[in-house]
């Protein structure tokens, strides 16, 4: 019989909150010492966000700019289902923070996504939960305190309903901005059969945008497919997909594809086919993973591009619910090299009393630093408590660890590397504290510059 995760949740929150808010304080009392260095601080390990939570199939859900002001902007839901946003100043320690929408779900799929258009506003996007797809323009330029009204682009019907939100602009595509997600389709019997990739794109940034096509097309399968996007913002957006959820199948493979100048390819170059063609089969695209020669369920976590354009990969494989072993891939513009980098324990998601686990492939997160995707942070179990660690992977695949938190009394979860950051100086943004459930989480951010 496996050994279910079973632990101690109950927490003191206002012992929890007086803590974070004196540390919070200090730090925003003594930015010479704390962030007058900006990027040259060694470690800094405080909160970015109380009462915080966000998924990892939105991106990206935090971004670097520089021009006025060099700050990060960043999202996440809190424990009301509010939709929230917040920017940092690097060099003062300045934070602000809005309330994008108030009270939307209590979910932490409806994590807000930003871009920054060339006049230096901001756009930003969310979702419900398998619903509507918002959107939302910042007034003034590199500011998060005053928002145009919010935009219904998707809206949920009697057919579809939609989740998840990845802008990406394209400059030598005259800045068109594409966006991606997921639609569940109803049928004419009423269920739920069909998942589609939703894709639609604007030309005059975010004023109007085109019809919904569908991407992937999933075969029949009646198994939501996911997918991760990443992009060089010029010609380029790869994307790396499963064709199912790993709970509801053991034959969850792993595919990539890229779109460029007009044309979908397989990860080799072979021409797929181009927009008017779509949506394209997931089965006539090639695997970097197969779990049917394998017999090894995945599912993915990030996906960057390195110097020379190729992509490189984490994902997840399950031998079975307890052992969750991160892999590490890169295409070396013949093949893919897989690199297993360990094995991170069991699923994050804390059973409590009488309850069942809801999402037992749940990991606690694997992510590249897409400035150097050889480095990777990931959130493993050490000592019964998920912790970050730093893993670089050199050319001849040997890996050498560094320890980012430990002996933690709360769990470290979902690390994401900050988007857009120029400088050799990593950004790291992750979640801590009690995980249950995706409508369930005791969270808030916590940021590392170093």
């Amino acid at each position: 019989m496996k050994a279910l995760r079973y632990r101690l949740y109950a927490i003191n929150r206002p012992t929890i909150l007086i803590f974070t808010a004196a540390v919070f304080c200090f730090f925003l009392i003594n930015p010479i010492s704390t962030f007058g260095q900006k990027h040259h601080l060694k470690k800094n390990n405080t909160f970015a966000a109380e009462n915080a939570a966000w998924c990892w199939f939105s991106d990206p859900r935090a971004v670097y700019y520089k021009g006025e002001k060099e700050a990060i902007y960043y999202g996440f839901i809190n424990s009301s289902g509010d939709v929230m946003a917040k920017s940092f100043d690097l060099e003062t320690g300045e934070t602000s923070e809005h309330t994008l929408h108030e009270s939307l779900q209590i979910d932490d799929h409806n994590v807000p996504t930003f871009l920054f258009l060339p006049d230096r506003k901001i756009l930003t996007f969310y979702n419900h939960h398998n619903g509507d797809i918002f959107m939302r323009k910042s007034k003034r330029s590199e500011d998060i305190t005053q928002w145009e009204q919010e935009v219904i682009i998707l809206k949920e019907d009697s057919i579809n309903r939609y989740c998840y939100t990845n802008p990406i602009m394209l400059s030598e595509e005259n800045n068109r901005i594409y966006l991606f997600g997921r639609n569940l389709v109803r049928n004419r019997e009423g269920a739920y059969l069909d998942t589609r990739i939703y894709c639609i794109y604007s030309d005059n940034y975010g004023e109007t945008w085109s019809p919904e096509v569908n991407l992937l097309y999933n075969d029949g399968r009646n198994n939501p497919q996911y997918v991760k996007y990443t992009s060089d913002n010029k010609s380029r957006i790869d994307f790396l997909f499963t064709n199912g959820h790993p709970k509801l199948g053991s034959d969850i493979s792993v595919h990539h594809i890229y779109y460029q100048n007009g044309h979908f390819r397989q990860t080799s170059g072979e021409k797929i086919g181009t927009f008017e063609n779509l949506p394209i089969s997931i089965k006539n695209t090639n695997k970097m993973h197969d779990a049917n020669k394998t017999g090894v369920r995945a599912w993915i976590w990030d996906i960057a591009l390195d110097k020379n354009s190729n992509p490189v990969v984490t994902y997840t494989q399950y031998p079975d619910e307890q052992n969750h072993e991160y892999y590490y891939a890169r295409w070396d513009g013949n093949k893919w090299i897989n690199k297993k980098i360990v094995n991170s324990g069991s699923y994050i998601t804390i059973i409590k009393p009488s309850e069942k686990i809801k999402e037992a492939h749940y990991s606690g997160g694997i992510v590249l630093d897409h400035n150097n995707p050889s480095d990777v942070y990931l959130s493993r179990t050490v000592n019964n408590k998920f912790e970050i660690v730093k893993y670089e992977v050199n050319q001849k695949e040997n890996l050498k660890m560094e320890s980012i938190t430990s002996n933690s009394n709360l769990d470290n979860i979902r690390p994401y590397i900050v988007d857009g950051n120029p400088t050799e100086t990593p950004i790291l943004l992750w979640m801590s504290g009690n995980y249950f459930h995706y409508t369930d989480y005791d969270t808030s951010l916590r940021i590392l510059i170093k």
